[in-house]
């Protein structure tokens, strides 16, 4: 008699713990949450902003709280793969997609314009009409902005090359990022009655970049790369070539830095991924994409290549004592 009654106690033991752990299984299926990681191309800010935004997502107690699936997609610079991407997340439609590339966001806005898009790094979300101000988007949209400051890339310049009278630019025409800044510097030039003159080498692609920073050779007194995705996956071949004839190589990333450029005016983009990431958790706890502002970052760092500055003839002293400058 006493054995069954022991074997009835385990045999409810059993049932109930069965029940408990089909329940919490149950709950961590109604929790499930789906977050999309989109790049348009491999290069190190991009790397940057996910390894930010992955680092305080994914340690979040909305993380926590949830069971999130992690799915991470790259379409390579193809802009077919663009429009596949843009379909198959209108199939899956994950919680959320953290997008990394303006091309590519609007691909998905247009394709799928219900899905929550946190964009790290826009450079200005306005004129790509992927949000309707910087004080609110007016769209399921949220952004940190890597807009570079103009008036400091403009006196940095002034300041390393004196001599700089034709300012040679590479870009991609595709990418709304690169014109925002284009037509931003070109204002800036005219406001303020600088007289430098632009010389554009547009590029399609990147296999094209060789191509158009030899064209530059001897028809310009520095170059310039904006924050444009298609010149920096072939930013070597700038600075190689930069760095052959002498011509000063100016950027908005410290990565570039390694790559024969001078001087840079940087935001910390792995700081971009992780506000970027504060913003998307408002949202799911709650916030309204579409009454936030778009975030900008303020205060960049100004990072100049010793070694470049010397086989140049640059005297840093002055640089060395300046806030927010780094001479490596």
């Amino acid at each position: 008699m006493r054995n069954r009654v022991v074997l009835i106690i385990l045999a409810l033991i059993l049932t109930i713990s069965s029940a408990w752990y089909t329940y919490r299984y149950l709950q961590r299926e109604q929790s499930s949450s789906q977050l999309s990681i989109v790049s348009i191309v491999e290069i190190q800010p991009i790397a940057d902003l996910r390894q930010g935004f992955k680092e305080v997502f994914l340690s979040s107690d909305y993380a926590k709280k949830h069971q999130i699936s992690v799915e991470e997609l790259n379409a390579q610079g193809d802009p077919s793969l663009i429009n596949q991407i843009a379909d198959k997340l209108a199939t899956t439609k994950p919680e959320l997609v953290f997008v990394l590339g303006t091309p590519i966001a609007q691909a998905i806005q247009k394709r799928v314009p219900d899905l929550l898009l946190v964009q790290g790094a826009v450079t200005d979300p306005i004129e790509a009409g992927l949000a309707n101000s910087w004080e609110s988007s007016g769209k399921r949209y949220i952004a940190t902005s890597d807009l570079p400051p103009i008036p400091k890339l403009i006196n940095l310049i002034k300041e390393l090359s004196p001599q700089v009278k034709r300012l040679g630019v590479i870009y991609n025409p595709g990418e709304p990022n690169s014109v925002a800044v284009i037509k931003r510097l070109r204002s800036y030039l005219e406001a303020n009655k600088v007289d430098w003159q632009l010389v554009e080498a547009p590029v399609a692609s990147t296999v094209e970049v060789p191509t158009a920073v030899e064209s530059l050779v001897g028809r310009v007194d520095a170059i310039f790369m904006p924050p444009d995705n298609t010149a920096a996956a072939a930013m070597s071949v700038i600075g190689k070539v930069a760095r052959e004839h002498k011509i000063p190589f100016y950027a908005t990333n410290s990565s570039v830095l390694e790559h024969g450029a001078l001087a840079v005016v940087s935001l910390d983009f792995v700081q971009l991924g992780r506000e970027s990431a504060y913003l998307a958790l408002e949202v799911l706890n709650g916030k309204d994409p579409a009454k936030m502002p778009i975030k900008l970052m303020e205060n960049p760092t100004i990072y100049v290549n010793q070694k470049l500055a010397s086989e140049y003839g640059i005297d840093l002293t002055n640089f060395q004592k300046q806030a927010n400058t780094i001479v490596r």
